[in-house]
């Protein structure tokens, strides 16, 4: 059996952290044959009536009433990405994957020993074709609701298109990471300093990824990304379906690099660090500076065009609170009768002088 993973959605950016499948459940005792058991008992339980199942596509989704918006929400995304998942996968697996959103941490935990961290709001299961995500009502947060539910279902689809091929670690949180969409001004500005510095992380190594820092397992999965994204800058869409047919069809990331791309595996990750260099190198450095300078400056003239807006409005509010005042129109025809005194005097002055004339 291939070392399978839990792929787990997390609450800062929506990046996987895996823990290994089959060592939770040999720890804990439980053999490949009792995992049905295992999901009736725990996912749907003796008061299975309180839950609601939705089926749909190849979906299942099963929730508590309570969460029935928040279900809404994760159909909603699943439909609009899975086609597009599935053309660059190039394979339509039928299998039905479930989607289980858990309302207890119990329940969250139930498929991990608790390995998974408090901050986990989603994550993976492939060999059960399992997603599981945290209730809003526990978690607290739907802010990236739509990075962490696109990350886990690329996951799954790509394990159930795959079958028992031995898909490597870069691959499989790279093809996740690339789908979802998960980096930004920073994360290019990090990759940049590993170019520049040489310390990118080769992608074999990858594979350890949860023994890394904070700081190392982001570069991972940054540099996992773009390794799929190599891949569509290199042969389109066209050479990651490919490479993932060959993957399915030899079940070694050898085989599948060279029948698609020409290069081993060696030279593969040769001709990525050559286009890292070339797309995150010293070339880079001039726009990744401006995006970086740009970026707090539109803050600041945010803030600013904000203040003068609250001023002005301030203004406004108090020269209506004035006019609404019941001794503003006197004063005003007060003031217009004091003006009229003075424009009279000042036409009788100029008339004595030219009378004097």
């Amino acid at each position: 059996m291939t070392d399978q993973t839990f792929s787990v959605g997390v609450l800062s950016c929506s990046k996987g952290i895996s823990v290994s499948w089959e060592r939770v459940f040999r720890a804990a005792g439980i053999g490949r044959l009792a995992v049905v058991f295992v999901l009736l008992t725990f996912i749907l339980p003796a008061d299975a009536a309180e839950w609601e199942v939705r089926r749909f596509d190849h979906y299942e989704i099963t929730y508590r009433p309570d969460d029935a918006p928040f279900a809404d929400r994760v159909v909603n995304i699943i439909r609009r990405v899975t086609p597009d998942l599935i053309a660059n996968i190039g394979i339509v697996s039928a299998d039905t994957i479930h989607v289980q959103i858990a309302d207890t941490v119990e329940e969250f935990s139930t498929f991990t020993g608790r390995a998974i961290p408090d901050w986990g709001e989603a994550y993976a299961v492939p060999d059960l074709n399992l997603i599981v995500l945290k209730s809003p009502r526990i978690s607290g947060s739907v802010g990236n609701l739509r990075e962490v539910v696109i990350h886990e279902t690329a996951h799954i689809l790509l394990h159930s298109a795959m079958r028992s091929a031995d898909i490597p670690r870069w691959l499989d949180e790279g093809f996740a990471m690339y789908s979802a969409r998960e980096w930004g001004v920073w994360d290019r500005a990090s990759l940049i300093l590993a170019v520049l510095t040489d310390n990118l992380v080769p992608l074999e190594e990858i594979r350890s990824v949860n023994t890394f820092s904070a700081s190392r397992a982001d570069l991972a999965y940054q540099e996992s990304a773009l390794a799929i994204q190599f891949v569509i800058s290199r042969s389109g869409r066209v050479g990651l379906r490919s490479l993932l047919a060959n993957l399915r069809k030899s079940g070694t990331i050898n085989s599948a690099t060279h029948a698609s791309l020409g290069l081993n595996a060696v030279q593969f990750e040769q001709a990525w660090r050559l286009y890292m260099e070339e797309t995150y190198g010293w070339r880079a450095v001039p726009m990744e500076a401006l995006s970086l300078l740009l970026g707090p400056l539109f803050v600041v003239l945010f803030v600013l065009a904000y203040v003068s807006m609250r001023w002005r409005r301030r203004q406004v509010l108090k020269r209506w609170s004035i006019e609404e005042d019941p001794g503003f129109e006197d004063s005003v025809l007060r003031s217009d009768d004091e003006d009229r005194w003075h424009r009279l005097k000042r036409e009788w002055d100029i008339s004595e002088d030219r009378g004097k004339d």
